[in-house]
């Protein structure tokens, strides 16, 4: 039989250039805050000569392979940490020390400062409802930290041995037929998957309530140990499974109601996980029903009523109008557009674009305004791109009161960040109109933050080309974050929309009261 051998040509082959030598596979994987479809080669690992069955298999990622970090280092005897404050590795056994950063392509060896190969950095990355892990280039592996790599392209498998590893004279070098099992072409999994006696075999759901909502999962014998805890930023439900296997059952259930965004399912070696991801968790509780069967109850809390489109005079406790002053314009700036997409975010496996949130809520917001009998223009009605300049340049040449751009925010490799923050230029601050950019920057914050109900990233300065080329008071808000999954999915709805639109237009109708455009 065939041995665990490979030539220095297909080692070469591997470790630098792009792979493409096993089956290709399709799936759904999760990383840098969205869902992307992966279709690519997924591999098996052998490590020290045992069969490693990891929740991620290698695959390859911008033309090189990666591998899960914990799984390897732990099978040739090293320990691994996590810290997730810092998003840091650390790897640890008695011939190295090694440090990296998820997103961030330096590592530390032994105190020794180096760069990760190829810049393709470690990375957070899961399947749909799966366990996120840390994958790392296999270059990397090999080195950097002097693990032997090998590849066997005829049956798709990567091979790690430790410095020194032997196999013993009892357990002599298996054919890579014993080591990795053969791939069943029905399976889209190209993983090996144990098997499993007991087995969720169908996972449901029903509205039990306006804001509340029952996950039944039902399998085909006694479910004898299961355990849940809650996750936040994104807020999610998580119930495991001791032992047991999906059978049968897809990755993701889109719900959009009751506060919750969607169920999804993932399984390892270990178990199989149910996760309910919701807004404003109110409370849950699970309870086993059948010896087959657990319900998994999930309460949110009320969401607020979506504003109508009236005026309120900014405080809460009083709902008296203030009367319009149709003389003074406003001038709305829907952030990007056209071959400027802003920044881009991912709900539910599809794409968001800045550029569309931006001018979906402008065009609320205008509808406030003008239904309180207020004169608005926008610089952009379409997907077309004003430039920087003449944007604040329309505002002038039309002697608005005030101008307001509306953004969604993003950061990078951070799917955690949240919240609401409105800036103006110390440039474009004086009180010329009988009242300042700063003003008008806090009346509008202050508004969000009230009927949207999110994170207070303050009032800000930036010298933004928009804002400090006005005449006029002039701010810029940033939403929410498009990188943040709940913020993303909460900014594509009518209900968020309208809540952010009021916020701004009673930020500008409180603003307008001491405005005076000079003549």
């Amino acid at each position: 039989m065939r041995k665990l051998r490979v030539s220095l040509i297909a080692i070469v082959m591997f470790l630098f250039c792009s792979v493409g030598f096993a089956s290709a596979q399709t799936m759904m994987l999760e990383y840098d805050g969205g869902t992307h479809e992966y279709n690519g080669e997924i591999y098996a690992l052998v490590v020290n000569n045992q069969l490693i069955n990891p929740p991620l298999s290698p695959i390859i990622f911008n033309d090189r392979a990666l591998v899960p970090v914990r799984e390897i280092f732990e099978e040739v005897g090293a320990t691994v940490n996590y810290i997730n404050d810092t998003q840091t590795i650390e790897v640890s056994s008695d011939e190295y020390d090694v440090v990296m950063r998820i997103n961030d392509n330096v590592a530390y060896i032994n105190g020794e400062k180096t760069n990760i190969p190829d810049n393709v950095v470690p990375k957070l990355i899961s399947k749909v409802g799966g366990e996120t892990k840390t994958m790392v280039p296999v270059r990397f592996i090999s080195e950097t930290i002097g693990l032997d790599v090998k590849f066997d392209s005829e049956d798709g498998a990567i091979l790690i041995d430790s410095d020194g590893y032997v196999i013993s004279d009892e357990n002599q070098e298996p054919s890579i037929d014993d080591v990795v099992p053969q791939p069943d072409n029905s399976d889209d999994n190209a993983s090996y998957t144990p098997s499993v006696e007991t087995k969720i075999t169908n996972v449901s759901y029903d509205i039990t309530g306006d804001n509340s909502i029952k996950v039944t999962v039902t399998s085909n014998a006694d479910i004898s140990s299961y355990s849940d805890f809650t996750l936040s930023s994104p807020e999610r439900v998580v119930v495991d499974f001791a032992g047991m296997k999906f059978d049968g059952v897809g990755d993701t259930l889109s719900v959009n109601k009751a506060g919750v965004t969607s169920v999804r399912m993932g399984d390892n070696d270990e178990r199989a996980r149910v996760v309910v991801d919701i807004s404003n968790l109110k409370k849950y509780n699970i309870e086993k029903t059948s010896n087959n069967t657990v319900v998994i109850n999930v309460e949110t809390k009320a969401a607020a009523p979506t504003p109508k489109p009236t005026v309120n005079n900014g405080n809460s406790n009083n709902n008296s109008t203030i009367t319009a002053d149709s003389s003074k314009l406003i001038v709305l700036d829907a952030g990007h557009g056209g071959s400027d997409s802003g920044a881009v975010g991912y709900s539910n496996g599809n794409v968001v674009l800045e550029k569309n949130l931006t001018l979906e809520i402008t065009y609320k917001v205008k509808e406030i305004l003008e239904n309180a009998g207020y004169t608005v223009s926008m610089t952009r009605t379409g997907d077309t791109l004003p430039s920087l300049v003449e944007r604040p340049t329309q505002a002038n040449a039309e002697n608005a009161a005030v101008f307001v751009s509306i953004h969604i925010n993003s950061v990078d490799n951070a799917p955690n960040a949240n919240g609401t923050e409105v800036y103006y230029a110390d440039s474009n601050n004086g009180n010329a109109y009988g009242t300042t950019s700063e003003k008008l920057a806090t009346n509008i914050l202050n508004r969000m933050l009230y009927y949207m109900g999110s994170t207070n990233r303050g009032v800000k300065t930036a010298e933004h080309a928009v804002t400090k080329r006005c005449e006029m008071p002039a701010a810029l808000t940033e939403v929410g974050f498009i990188t943040n999954p709940t913020e993303v999915y909460n900014m594509t709805t009518d209900e968020y929309q309208y809540k952010a639109a009021q916020g701004i237009a009673e930020g500008i109708m409180i603003t307008l009261k001491d405005i005076n455009v000079p003549q």
